[in-house]
């Protein structure tokens, strides 16, 4: 008994002299910075140099799936909706239907853009960064 009593002494003074052990972790776990993705910069160039505008699909008057981009501009972006619902939830990048179709298992249909190679790994998670965060005009 003197034995556990001695032990259970010892274990709380050392958790005592290690309450200090310095101040809690701040910040989003580890130091990872994600920086922050432009609209203009990042996201309107994959628009207009990808097959999505220019192939006659989704820009200036065609709608293939019910979905007209315009002429890729971010009100036209933000703003549209294809036969399966509004392409960008804000926030959302895993319920948007703008990211998720960019993926290689798309929830419906096939990976886009069609006729032109899919997205590299960098700019696809620029695509999902930006959306969440918060699909912004910048």
């Amino acid at each position: 008994m003197k034995i556990i009593l001695i032990f259970v002494l010892i274990l709380c003074f050392v958790c005592i002299s290690c309450s200090d052990a310095g101040d809690p972790p701040t910040g989003n776990g580890g130091g990872i910075t994600i920086d922050t993705v432009s609209f203009s910069s990042d996201i309107a160039p994959l628009i207009v140099n990808t097959s999505c505008l220019n192939s006659g699909c989704h820009g200036n008057g065609s709608s293939a799936g019910g979905l007209n981009l315009g002429s890729g501009t971010y009100d036209d972006i933000i703003n549209a909706t294809g036969t399966n619902g509004a392409i960008i939830i804000i926030d959302s990048a895993l319920l948007s239907n703008f990211y998720l179709k960019l993926t290689s298992n798309p929830p419906f249909g096939i990976q886009m853009p069609l006729g032109s190679s899919a997205l590299s790994t960098t700019s696809l998670d620029k695509v999902k960064d930006w959306i969440n965060q918060g699909a912004e005009d910048n």
